[in-house]
């Protein structure tokens, strides 16, 4: 993996780590991550609309309305996993599931050929998420139906992982982005005004700025990846992009007081000791 791409989703590992510990701040609450979303449609719009008239309607909008239904589902799976579990063990489920299943499809549909380091990397770092997100030793059925909503997350992850590595060789990532917002925003709608009315309300008076905050870290989280998806493989970026549990988790433990157990502190190395070999790779 070259030293540019590496470097970027680095970066971009922090700010989702970021914007998801925020979204754990308000308890997973999805009108705030809605008008997040929102208000990014609103930013993008004058950008998309000055790259030319002709950018946007993108080329290859199957991927755009497969993106849009499949993150319409992130975002609602995401929200309900935060409401009922722990930043330190939704976080590292969702994510480790979603390394483990994009490299298999990769592998399947999209013909990448992973060298042995690489495969040892994947393992150690899927295997570290799944060490951190285990780690508590007491469940309660609200903890369990958090761990289940990872799981859904995670699906939801491979998803979009394979559908965004296609479309970046035939769409441009801001117009691309927007429209990813636009149709999540669209989808979720009838949602929000029948059943989250009053959420939604309150999250407009209360929680704006919580809501532009994670809505900025998704945007600039999300256009680094894509941009990256150009020049390297979707099985090792989603693999490296993980090094956000690692952040998410600490952010848990010292702001959150959540437990930081040995089993926890093993998972992180066998995450670090991943993406050192996914490097080398």
């Amino acid at each position: 993996m070259v030293g540019i791409a590496f470097v970027l989703v680095l970066m971009s590992a922090m700010l989702h780590g970021l914007w998801n510990f925020l979204t754990k701040r308000v308890s997973g609450n999805l009108s705030v991550l809605y008008l997040g979303i929102s208000c990014m449609c609103l930013l993008l719009l004058p950008a998309v609309l000055l790259r030319s008239p002709r950018s946007f309607i993108p080329p290859a909008y199957h991927f755009v309305i497969a993106t849009g239904a499949i993150h319409a589902l992130y975002f609602y799976f995401l929200s309900q996993a935060y409401k009922h579990g722990n930043i330190s063990t939704v976080y590292p489920v969702a994510r480790g599931f979603g390394v483990i299943g994009t490299a298999i499809v990769a592998i399947a549909s999209l013909g990448e050929s992973i060298s042995v380091a690489g495969l040892a990397g994947i393992i150690s770092t899927g295997s570290g998420i799944f060490v951190v997100g285990t780690s508590v030793e007491k469940r309660s059925d609200d903890s369990r139906k958090g761990l289940w909503f990872a799981l859904l997350v995670g699906c939801t992850m491979v998803g979009y992982s394979i559908v965004d590595k296609l479309a970046m060789a035939r769409i441009d990532p801001v117009t691309y982005i927007f429209w990813l917002f636009l149709l999540s925003v669209i989808l979720l709608t009838p949602y929000m005004l029948v059943a989250r009315r009053h959420e939604l309300a309150t999250a407009w008076k209360e929680r704006k700025r919580h809501g532009l905050t994670i809505g900025l870290g998704a945007t600039a989280g999300y256009l680094l990846i894509l941009f990256v998806f150009r020049i390297a493989q979707v099985s090792y970026v989603v693999a490296v992009r993980e090094f956000s549990v690692v952040i998410g988790s600490l952010l848990g433990v010292i702001y959150l007081r959540e437990a930081l157990s040995l089993r926890k502190l093993i998972g992180i190395v066998l995450v670090v000791t991943g993406l050192i070999l996914i490097r080398i790779a």
